[in-house]
């Protein structure tokens, strides 16, 4: 089920890149290519970007600090004044390596900013994956041969009164989307 949402999700935004869930400011476009055509390249991307694997698997995170206990304890050197009454090399000095009650990471309470650092480190791999896989979705489209075009005002108005996953909907995307003229005038890929 879950596979299936994500197909979904992925397939509307083949439609059209969307801000903030509103009308989309970009679609995409292929001259002279049949609706069938269309519907299957836009399904496939969308299943391929959907499916796409950063390679990171975050293996290496703890707590979202990439496995870092910045407030774990230092070995305090042989001899100082943490290592024991019994001096370099005694039975003291073996104590000085337990654990402080400074408090860990792994505390009943940590630090705010060690929470604050990790939610952002959380958001940001989560945004950059998301970036990965609207890259795949791009790279793929522009591989089959389709071209990324700027939805002018009218078009945008006239696309938000169309309701979200509609016949109607893809029918209008696909009448701009093969258009040679549109394509040729509102294309991102100017130079």
């Amino acid at each position: 089920m879950k596979s299936i949402s994500l197909v979904v999700c992925a397939a509307a935004f083949v439609a059209g890149c969307s801000v903030n869930g509103t009308t989309p400011v970009t679609a995409w476009g292929k001259k002279d290519v049949s609706m069938i055509e269309y519907r299957t390249d836009s399904g496939q991307c969308a299943v391929l970007a959907a499916t796409h694997s950063s390679g990171s698997n975050a293996a290496n995170t703890a707590g979202g600090i990439n496995g870092q206990n910045s407030s774990a304890p230092t070995q305090a050197a042989s001899g100082s004044a943490n290592s024991g009454s019994a001096g370099a090399g005694g039975a003291g000095g073996a104590s000085s390596n337990l654990p402080t009650q400074s408090g860990g990471t792994y505390r009943d309470s940590a630090n705010p900013d060690f929470v604050n650092r990790a939610a952002m480190q959380q958001r940001s791999q989560e945004m950059a994956e998301q970036r990965a896989r609207t890259d795949a979705l791009r790279s793929c489209l522009a591989g089959r041969g389709y071209t990324e075009f700027e939805l002018t005002a009218e078009q945008r108005a006239a696309l938000a009164k169309l309701p979200q996953g509609s016949d109607e909907r893809r029918e209008y995307l696909y009448k701009l989307g093969t258009d040679a003229e549109v394509l040729a005038r509102q294309s991102t890929a100017k130079q």
